[in-house]
């Protein structure tokens, strides 16, 4: 499935994506109320634990974690408490691991003492790999085909691969654009027909002017989620590979 995604400037996030700048504390909502995101990314070189709280769903206020409620996560022997870490119009809670390799599974904790509960999620990193192709700064024609392959391929995996491209207007300004492809089997190759992508069919396109595309490669697999999270709360361990400054000339 494709879906196309256009950038928004920073300032104008809350706005235009609907993301929540307010933020509640932990101690003044019910359990069954918090919504989760609770994911492990690896590029690599080891692996991040990060957990999203909101009130009722994606879009709600940021849950921030009152003193006697705690966020800790496990690999193996090895136990950490999730620390807080703030953006913008985002607050997380993460911690950093050691350890990216197949299999490795990861059990996060939320400790609610008030409720007395522990609401747990499990998640497994898939097999790490690279991306064989395309290459940095290689030159394709928007008439081309990008050929994405990856190596150490298993057929039992599934992959989201996402384009973000920067073009130049007539006018002179930049745009932004994303492309994505989700869940692709993960047998070792993709094939995009570049003309077919939304992002180099704006009339108002430079053509004498190249895009720039960068490329996401994520393998994942899908973890629990407690039940005593909200509705619609996430899971989900991934292997993320990323490959900057390809070219695509429009003439």
């Amino acid at each position: 499935m494709r879906k196309l995604t256009c950038l928004v400037l920073p300032f104008a996030l809350a706005t235009i994506s609907g993301c929540s700048t307010e933020t509640t504390e932990s101690d003044n909502v019910k359990t069954q109320a918090i919504w989760s995101n609770i994911y492990v990314t690896s590029g690599g070189e080891d692996s991040r634990v990060i957990a999203e709280l909101n009130l009722s769903g994606e879009f709600g206020n940021n849950i921030s974690l009152s003193s006697s409620d705690t966020l800790e996560a496990t690999v193996a022997n090895d136990t950490k408490t999730l620390e807080k870490h703030t953006e913008v119009f985002d607050v997380d809670y993460r911690a950093v691991f050691e350890q990216f390799n197949e299999n490795t599974e990861y059990t996060v904790k939320f400790v609610r003492s008030e409720d007395n509960i522990t609401l747990t999620n499990t998640l497994t990193l898939p097999a790490p790999f690279e991306i064989l192709a395309p290459q940095t700064n290689q030159s394709f024609s928007k008439e081309e085909q990008l050929v994405i392959e990856w190596s150490n391929f298993n057929s039992g995996d599934k992959l989201d691969v996402k384009l973000s491209s920067a073009c130049k207007l007539k006018d002179g300004a930049t745009q932004f654009n994303n492309e994505s492809f989700d869940n692709i089997t993960d047998d070792g190759k993709l094939t995009i027909d570049l003309d077919a992508l939304d992002m180099f069919k704006d009339e108002n396109l430079n053509t004498r002017q190249d895009c720039t595309v960068d490329l996401l490669v994520e393998r994942f697999r899908l973890g629990n989620v407690d039940s005593n999270y909200a509705t619609g709360s996430k899971s989900r361990a991934s292997q993320q590979r990323r490959l900057k400054d390809i070219i695509v000339t429009l003439r």
